[in-house]
């Protein structure tokens, strides 16, 4: 067991050396810098030129090919579709990223909410000038069909073709879909938003200062124990003082999920996301299963053993407390870190990430109305910006590699057409999850056995979350969505009971969970997602098995760029098949848990040095 003083050893700033010769990096720009790359302020003129340039080509299209001259034969097809490909380059959704990220950084900015409203609804009616193309392609005669997926005219856009006819089924009449489109912003987006606005003005009181509650909620949990309950009463009360807003969001948006699948004839709550994501029902079903089973044994021996190792009780908010003290990793170390690991692996990423850092594309601290957690967004010509809440922690350096592999992604993906250049959502947490692990492994080479013990600790208590967890709150989700189709509702009381009753299940007797640690689900925006958080699990298996197979040969790091490379231009089961993975397989996930397994029993033997 460890002793009191090593479990109550104060986190001292890590000490990193980069093992790869490195260019000098300009001065970092910590803050987004919007009117370099969208505009100067909310009057800025060319805000309404980009909504009038969309609005007028989306209607000349419409103009142009609504009388279905185009669907004679497959040449006038061919025609169409390249001229319907090329509209994803128009610049309607620049305002939309400008006002959506200014909303973002600030809760309050009432001007940025109202335009970001204003201009989506006419967006959304000008692209609905367009919504009979699709549909109608959809529905040519299977012949034709046929032919037009042979033809070699259309193998540059082959794989978007296969994916519309797919869609046939699914798909409503053009007025449907049009109402469906006009809704989405009242029946859900408007209730998402509406809670956001609600829990990014909150703070919490903290050494008689105020707080952000987006600040603490990153932050408690890295707290020492006596801190980290304390603070977590704080938290627990403002979640519990938004449960009615949250619970009337959380229904209204499960009950609208209903109606859409009743619509559209999906039969699962998860398929319309299977789907979207470009991948398939049994796909997930035969992951699920894997991880509830085997997944959740290794899960309960991980808490087992670091329960063993700290000697005390452990409740779930206790789960990520570190077996020795974690490094504080101020942000210009855990930059370095980032920077030798993406050079060492493609020099373009590295180069990439400084272009990242002095350009204004990360905003990196925690301030008041500024939005929880982190994220990297990019899109169609569009440059690539990471937000994050950074607070000098082993976690905060998971989270800058996490979101710089999802801008390394974008990156790559670009070098596709346009409608290629977005990807689905289970390649890209595969993307993030890899160079999250990789930047920890990197900091592993250069700690002493001691220090091991505790980023081991981290990093596989993170790889759980992800690869583990994610199936627990998925399998909360799937009760939560049946459970409100089959009563028409669910308080968050009940939500939250549910929630922790899943915790309960990966982490086992080790963790005490009680009903308030589901409390979460108030807050999360991950609940909102329909069924987004698989993905985590799918993966951090997935970037599992290449970071192995990098390890085992260099040369297969090119295959990891040909994977970053593809965007959606393929199924993800493709896509991985070819880098030579098969993620349709239940033998594949299990070799991620293998991998999961032995890092556990490394951690094992370094905490049994330290008894």
């Amino acid at each position: 067991m460890l002793s009191e003083a090593k479990k109550k050893s104060q986190k001292s700033d890590l000490k990193y050396e980069t093992s790869t010769k490195l260019p000098t990096l300009k001065t970092i720009k910590t803050k987004w810098d919007l009117g370099r790359y969208y505009y100067k302020n909310d009057k800025d003129p060319q805000i309404e030129k980009d909504i009038k340039a969309t609005e007028t080509a989306l209607n000349s299209f419409a103009k142009k090919y609504r009388g279905g001259a185009w669907l004679k034969n497959s040449t006038s097809v061919v025609k169409a579709v390249k001229e319907f490909l090329s509209l994803d380059s128009l610049p309607g959704d620049r305002p939309l990223y400008y006002f959506s990220y200014r909303r973002e950084l600030d809760a309050s900015d009432v001007v940025a909410e109202r335009l970001l409203n204003k201009f989506s609804d006419r967006l959304t009616k000008a692209g609905n000038e367009v919504l009979f193309f699709p549909l109608q392609l959809a529905k040519l005669p299977k012949a034709l069909q046929k032919e037009l997926l042979t033809i070699d005219a259309t193998a540059p856009f082959r794989f978007f073709l296969k994916d519309v006819f797919e869609d046939a089924k699914y798909q409503l009449s053009e007025p449907e879909e049009k109402i469906l489109s006009l809704k989405a912003l009242t029946s859900r987006g408007l209730w998402v938003s509406g809670t956001e606005k609600i829990l990014n003005k909150k703070t919490i009181e903290w050494k008689g200062k105020p707080m952000p509650i987006h600040g603490a909620l990153m932050q408690f949990e890295q707290l020492g124990a006596k801190e980290r309950h304390q603070m977590w009463g704080k938290v627990k009360t403002v979640l519990e003082s938004i449960g009615e807003v949250a619970e009337n969001e959380l229904v209204a948006l499960a009950l609208d999920k209903k109606t859409n699948d009743e619509l559209r004839g999906y039969q699962k709550p998860y398929s319309g996301t299977t789907r979207s994501y470009d991948s398939t029902d049994r796909t997930l079903e035969t992951l699920v299963p894997v991880i509830t089973g085997r997944g959740y044994e290794l899960s309960r021996r991980f808490f087992a053993i670091k329960k063993k190792a700290l000697g005390r009780e452990l409740t779930y908010i206790d789960r990520n407390e570190s077996v020795g003290s974690e490094p504080k990793i101020p942000f210009e170390t855990a930059v370095a870190i980032c920077r030798d690991t993406f050079y060492d692996f493609n020099p373009e990423y590295g180069k990439f990430f400084d272009e990242m850092l002095a350009g204004g594309n990360i905003d990196v601290w925690s301030k008041e109305g500024k939005g929880g957690g982190a994220f990297c967004s990019s899109g169609v010509d569009r440059p690539t910006m990471v937000f994050l809440n950074h607070n000098d922690s082993l976690e905060s350096l998971r989270t800058l590699a996490h979101e710089m592999g999802h801008a390394i992604h974008s990156l790559r993906s670009k070098s596709q057409p346009t409608w290629y250049q977005d990807y689905s959502t289970l390649t890209a947490e595969t993307a993030s999850t890899f160079f999250e692990s990789l930047a920890i492994e990197r900091l592993l080479e250069q700690s002493s056995s001691r220090e091991q013990v505790a980023i081991l600790s981290g990093m596989i208590g993170d790889r759980i979350g992800t690869m583990i967890m994610c199936i627990a709150r998925f399998q909360f989700e799937l009760e939560m969505h049946e459970t409100i189709r089959r009563e028409g509702g669910m308080t968050w009381q009940e939500m939250s009971a549910a929630l922790a009753r899943h915790f309960a299940a990966y982490t086992g007797p080790a963790v005490k969970t009680s009903d308030e640690h589901g409390l979460i689900v108030l807050s999360k925006p991950h609940y909102r997602m329909n069924f987004y958080q698989y993905s985590y699990s799918f993966g951090e298996i997935g970037s599992s098995i290449m970071r192995a197979r990098c390890k085992e040969d260099v040369e297969y790091r090119e295959k990891v760029d040909h994977f970053l490379s593809q965007g959606g231009s393929g199924s993800v089961e493709d896509i991985f098949k070819s880098v030579g993975i098969d993620m349709s397989k239940a033998s594949t996930f299990n070799q991620g848990l293998d991998l999961l397994e032995a890092d556990i029993a490394r951690f094992e033997k370094l905490v049994a040095k330290k008894d």
